[in-house]
């Protein structure tokens, strides 16, 4: 019999959230670029990471440092700069207003 803490370890977040369809490609790669090279997010992008989920956002940043791709990157730089641009991005983000129902 499998525990439901095993199950729950399974499960990949990025694939149960949707994660990788609740961007457009134009912020995914700008959010990208500020993360790991040199950049900022525009508002429009910060709107957009902040309807992401920090728990998307944090899972695809983990996902992305294990392509090896990667593997020369200082983790806790890119984790660190990932934290930094969620914390930029939240004020902007949740200044939204909701849109009025008809």
């Amino acid at each position: 019999m499998t525990s439901g803490a095993v199950m729950a370890r399974d499960v990949d977040p990025i694939k149960a959230n949707n994660c990788e369809t609740k961007m457009t490609t134009h912020c995914v790669i700008e959010v990208f670029a500020s993360i790991f090279k040199t950049g900022t997010v525009s508002d429009d992008c910060c709107h957009e990471l902040i309807g992401l989920g920090q728990l998307c956002h944090n899972a695809l940043v983990k996902k992305t440092l294990q392509n090896p791709l990667f593997k020369n990157n200082d983790t806790s730089v890119i984790l660190s700069r990932a934290a930094q641009v969620w914390k930029k991005c939240t004020p902007v983000g949740e200044d939204v207003s909701p849109t009025p129902s008809p």
